[in-house]
């Protein structure tokens, strides 16, 4: 597919004029450790909902992303809107990363390799200081993916680093069957895993802070191929 590159400079540099940005600086800014997980979390929330809409029958469901402040009355921004269309029933998406390094090959209480989903509230917002859960009627699916996961934090060099672990990296490509840490990192990058809220919610019906995945899909959380028929579920009757 061909792309018009003047374009894309003439619209990044109206952009900078716009408010205020140093073209010159303009990378060095996307790079910037403070920037750089917003711009992810964004682009994760624009990826997420594709991904929606790709396993969604099109006649049967609209999908919109949604770019909302939280309104009166409401404790979050809604990432993502998805309508059936004959019944007129509205679901409600969230899109959240996996946290940063946190693939282990087993845990406490979990005997596999697994990662953990950030599943709660921004800290940001002051008002969620001390309560920043949400509750499994907060909204109807989460998605997540891997690839944060396996990327080291607390880093503040430029890029991202895989995590320090041959042992974990190894077992990661042999689950994805790739050889190279490019193609590992878009294996991670490409495995979104799903989840009702209702099913990994506490006797207080909120919703873990990081709950984990199994990386064999052994649980809850399911692929985008399952999508369609577990949203029927919740819109019938």
């Amino acid at each position: 597919m061909n792309y018009d590159h003047s374009r894309f400079y003439n619209s990044i540099a109206e952009y900078c004029q716009m408010y205020n940005v140093p073209l010159e600086n303009f990378l060095e800014i996307l790079e910037d450790q403070k920037v750089l997980p917003m711009i992810r979390g964004k682009a994760m929330e624009f990826i997420g909902c594709a991904i929606i809409q790709r396993y969604l029958d099109k006649s049967e469901w609209s999908v919109v992303k949604l770019n909302l402040n939280p309104q009166p009355g409401t404790q979050y921004d809604e990432d993502v809107s998805i309508t059936h269309k004959r019944t007129g029933k509205r679901l409600k998406a969230e899109i959240k990363s996996s946290v940063r390094g946190s693939f282990k090959l087993k845990g406490r209480d979990i005997a596999v390799p697994f990662f953990n989903v950030k599943s709660h509230k921004s800290r940001s917002n002051k008002q969620h200081a001390h309560n920043d859960r949400y509750l499994a009627t907060d909204f109807d699916v989460l998605l997540s993916n891997v690839s944060n996961a396996i990327f080291q934090g607390n880093t503040n060099k430029k890029g991202l680093d895989l995590i320090d672990s041959k042992e974990k990296i190894e077992c990661l490509k042999k689950h994805y069957n790739v050889n190279a840490d490019k193609d590992l990192v878009r294996s991670c990058y490409d495995d979104w895993r799903i989840c009702l809220p209702q099913d990994i919610a506490l006797m207080d019906n909120t919703i873990p802070r990081t709950p984990p995945v199994r990386l064999d899909g052994g649980d809850v959380w399911f692929t985008p191929d399952q999508l369609e028929n577990k949203l029927f579920s919740l819109i019938m009757p």
